[in-house]
């Protein structure tokens, strides 16, 4: 029986089910359930709090993904940049959206884009990149607007994991043309089901993603153009108008637990820490660690009662979904490698002290 689990929202509800029961009564007793106020109180906030322009609330991160593109005008044929070690959305939503994902390796000490060998992927149909910074580590954004700039590309930062992080002090989300959030309940900041959003320091660029997600509306029942239905529903937003509020401090709380893993586990048999380059302040999403025995200790700590997870097992570029793209984006041999090696540990907020110790003392005991 799992006794300390990878991830547990249970004790995360606690501390808000009083103020959360207060905002569902009132959308209840108001039958407020899209748009509205909820939705307003959180669109403000949220951007207020990453520093940037506008942010537009949608139903869920690969929705915020796809209209993204679209807002940036992507067109059938087009080519994007993407990592090969992430979530399959990224890609994914290139797809979707009528474009070509181009796999791209990582680097071997963040696993974020590896922005020194992405000129190899580049062609003439090379419209854009999207970088993620996985596990709630900022990818190196010097590098990013660099290249892009360079080339003439737009960027999307897919921040699904990374709420709150920080490159040179500024939080993500204000460096690419449009950054992309998912809100899914196991995020830094999670709501109840799920959500989305898109956020930005182009008023134009925002005017267009919120046309987008409400049917191309222009006005009502005038639309401009081919829209979807993808918006963030009040419920959920009352929920994150009680989470963001402590987004901060929990995410003090994921840093502490991270520098306790790498304190205690740092050098123990052949584990492996990722790194954060100088300018990043990462949020700790995931406690990520590789070893060459992963299966095995996965299996381990699974005997003592430790919950893991393994984000992720198969690259995008080995995916069977993407057979057809495999020879175009070549052999990635980091991101291949990474999927056989990668265990995340027990990582949230209301683990104990006592927690981080049992699962340090657990992993040690294997080696």
């Amino acid at each position: 029986m799992i006794r300390i689990p990878l991830f547990d929202l249970k004790r995360a509800i606690k501390e808000i089910d009083s103020e959360v029961e207060s905002r569902w009564s009132s959308l209840l007793t108001a039958s407020s359930f899209v748009g509205g106020a909820e939705v307003d109180e959180f669109e403000s906030s949220f951007a207020s709090f990453l520093g940037s322009q506008g942010c537009v609330g949608v139903a869920n991160g690969t929705d915020a993904l796809v209209l993204a593109l679209r807002a940036l005008d992507l067109q059938e044929g087009d080519e994007v940049i993407v990592p090969s070690f992430t979530f399959i959305a990224t890609a994914a939503a290139v797809a979707v959206a009528g474009g070509t994902p181009i796999f791209a390796d990582v680097e071997a000490e963040t696993l974020n884009l590896d922005w020194q060998r992405l000129a190899d992927q580049r062609t003439e149909r090379t419209v854009g990149v999207i970088g993620v910074h996985l596990y709630g580590r900022p990818f190196a954004i010097d590098q990013a607007t660099e290249f892009c700039s360079q080339h003439g590309l737009w960027l999307i930062e897919d921040a699904a994991q990374a709420h709150g992080a920080t490159w040179q002090g500024r939080r993500v989300g204000n460096y690419g043309s449009l950054t992309t959030w998912s809100f899914y309940p196991a995020k830094n900041l999670g709501c109840f089901g799920d959500g989305g959003a898109v956020t930005g320091n182009d008023p134009e660029l925002l005017a267009r993603v919120r046309r987008l997600a409400n049917h191309g509306r222009q006005e009502h029942y005038v639309h401009s153009e081919i829209g979807i239905n993808s918006r963030l529903d009040a419920l959920q937003a009352g929920v994150l108008n009680c989470r963001l509020p402590m987004l901060e401090e929990k995410n003090d709380r994921r840093r502490q637990i991270a520098q306790r893993y790498l304190e205690t586990l740092g050098g123990v048999g052949d584990l492996r820490f990722l790194t954060d380059a100088a300018a990043a302040v990462s949020v700790y999403h995931q406690a990520t660690l590789l070893t060459d025995h992963r299966d095995e200790l996965r299996q381990s700590l699974q005997d003592q009662g430790v919950g893991t997870g393994v984000h992720y097992p198969l690259a995008l570029h080995l995916q069977p979904a993407f057979a057809s793209l495999r020879e175009k984006s070549g052999a990635l041999p980091v991101a291949a490698s990474a999927g056989q090696e990668v265990l995340c540990l027990p990582m949230f907020p209301e683990l104990t002290d006592d927690e981080v110790g049992e699962v340090c003392a657990a992993v040690e005991s294997f080696f």
